[in-house]
């Protein structure tokens, strides 16, 4: 990822949304974070095969209200919620997402797509969200 100039990535607004991300890359995008002083967080999928195991990580990792409603309706409003008026940006990094990937293929792709609408209402707003779905680098590799 070194080559594409993450700092300056990370930075694009009306580019910012999901990506994919070779796991070897975590650390300099960590890196980037910091340098555009942009919240990282890391949520670790290892053993979630399930929407329900999904959101409550999300919430977890988040930080989200305790009456966080568990559902995509509830998701979405609490990233729109978080976007604060001093925040920089945000990037989410969502580790070790196989089993998920592979066992609700569906609940995966619903939460990739709220999170790329919150991305959008972000970016109206002027501020960036990504979010980066890291892969082990022979799965990278075969996105191509």
């Amino acid at each position: 990822m070194s080559g594409l100039g993450v700092d300056g990535l990370l930075a694009q607004v009306r580019d910012a949304g999901v990506e994919f991300l070779p796991e070897d890359d975590i650390a300099e995008l960590r890196e980037a974070a910091a340098v555009n002083c942009f919240r990282c967080v890391r949520v670790d999928l290892q053993g979630c095969h399930d929407k329900s195991g999904l959101l409550v990580r999300l919430a977890d990792a988040l930080h989200l209200p305790a009456h966080f409603g568990q559902n995509w309706d509830a998701l979405a409003d609490a990233l729109g919620d978080m976007r604060a008026h001093d925040t920089k940006g945000l990037v989410i990094v969502l580790e070790h997402s196989e089993g998920l990937r592979r066992d609700a293929v569906a609940v995966f792709k619903m939460a990739m797509e709220v999170l790329q609408a919150a991305s959008s209402e972000w970016a109206e707003r002027g501020t960036p969200l990504w979010t980066f779905v890291a892969l082990p680098e022979t799965e990278f590799d075969a996105l191509d």
